[in-house]
């Protein structure tokens, strides 16, 4: 249940009640005192339903509490000659749609109009049904709060589902970076151990050789350590080249299929529509440039459904000779002047664009789907390259 509701609601809902009690006795009652004491068990009894024995309304004791503060509001409407009652009745109407099923929630809402007009024939000592004119219009006011309680419900349980599928999407998000650090981590061992571990065997079996002819030939163990000089020095090599070629490998072992997985995880997590049109070449982009977009990719869905509650999405990702361009677009909703008040998470991907010498754009009017648009274009590979030899240079 939604905290608010699960809080604040039963609070509103006895202090609209209280609030009510004096009106009773403004109007012209024939049995005032009898029906003070109907009210006032009807209230008790919605007290210690709700904060004395905190009575979950989703289960089937819930039903038995709603189904007999509906009996007696039937007597409390066949003795009060208002209409103040129907309003404790329409609070009960809300509570029961609220809590369950659209069916149970209509059964229960007609017979809570049967029951508020033989209550008000009974209170009005049965007159003919052809001046009881009110009964027709009743039922707007009956259906008003059944159909915006029904939508209230509809809406917390949306944000619900968003919410889980917004944890769940995190979740999996964090899985795949896990398991691809975890390939990285196992190829920088393979090369750690290829590199140098060959070079430290021969070396420590040298070393041992050395210490045996140390006294006796000193020449052959002169040119032993000699020996095993240069292989240390050709390891040293190798690890200096294996560093260096890991720090410029691609993060990801394979990025297409990195963001494919979190297209598909997000779909199947979130039950969204996302669209998407992605043509990535072979190595045409650099690490930097993959965990830019791969990023950028995470929190524009993350936004989208958490703030936004979006439902539908199109991601767009092409790389060619004149650099790279990435565009997702939503049809969530957008808060006023979102441009200039980005998150922490838009400012960080901003930075991260602008650190490649990027342009990104984040914008919500004339939008491709009517929500947000973040477009990001990044230079082609060889102009970071060909800068970044200048800088090393």
């Amino acid at each position: 249940m939604d905290n608010f509701v699960e809080k604040k609601m039963p609070i509103a809902i006895l202090i609209t009640q209280l609030i009510m009690l004096p009106l009773f006795a403004l109007d012209d009652q024939a049995n005032l005192m009898l029906l003070y004491s109907f009210v006032s068990i009807y209230v008790i009894i919605q007290y210690l339903r709700d904060f004395i024995f905190r009575v979950n309304l989703d289960n089937q004791i819930g039903v038995y509490y709603l189904i007999a503060q509906l009996l007696l509001l039937a007597v409390i409407i066949s003795v009060d000659q208002s209409f103040i009652s129907q309003v404790f009745l329409l609070i009960l109407i809300g509570e029961m749609v609220y809590h369950h099923s659209l069916s149970s929630s209509i059964i229960f809402a007609s017979f809570a109009y049967i029951s508020f007009v033989l209550g008000k024939w009974i209170a009005f000592d049965f007159p003919a049904l052809s001046s009881m004119t009110f009964i027709i219009p009743r039922i707007t006011e009956f259906l008003v709060v059944f159909t915006f309680s029904y939508l209230v419900k509809l809406s917390i349980s949306q944000k619900q589902q968003l919410q889980k599928a917004y944890e769940k999407m995190k979740t999996s998000t964090l899985q795949l970076e896990e398991k691809t650090i975890m390939q990285e981590r196992k190829r920088f061992a393979r090369e750690m151990h290829d590199s140098i571990g060959h070079s430290f065997s021969t070396s420590l079996i040298g070393l041992n050789a050395v210490k045996t002819l140390i006294v006796s030939e000193q020449d052959q163990a002169k040119d032993m350590l000699n020996q095993v000089y240069r292989n240390l020095e050709l390891g040293l090599q190798e690890v200096r080249k294996s560093v260096r070629d890991l720090q410029e490998s691609h993060f990801f072992i394979d990025f297409y299929q990195a963001v494919s997985s979190l297209i598909q995880e997000t779909i199947e997590q979130t039950g969204v529509t996302i669209d998407s049109e992605i043509n990535v070449q072979e190595y045409s982009m650099t690490p930097k440039q993959e965990i830019v977009i791969f990023r950028a990719l995470q929190e524009g869905l993350t936004n989208g459904l958490r703030h936004g509650q979006a439902n539908q999405f199109y991601v767009y990702l092409v790389t060619n000779k004149e650099g790279i361009l990435f565009r997702l677009s939503d049809n969530g909703n957008v808060m006023e002047n979102f441009e200039e008040n980005l998150g922490f998470g838009l400012m960080a991907m901003k930075e991260r664009v602008e650190e490649l010498d990027g342009v990104i754009t984040i914008q919500s009017k004339n939008t491709t789907m009517g929500g947000a648009d973040i477009i990001i274009e990044l230079p082609p590979q060889e102009n970071n390259n060909a800068k970044s030899h200048e800088n090393a240079g």
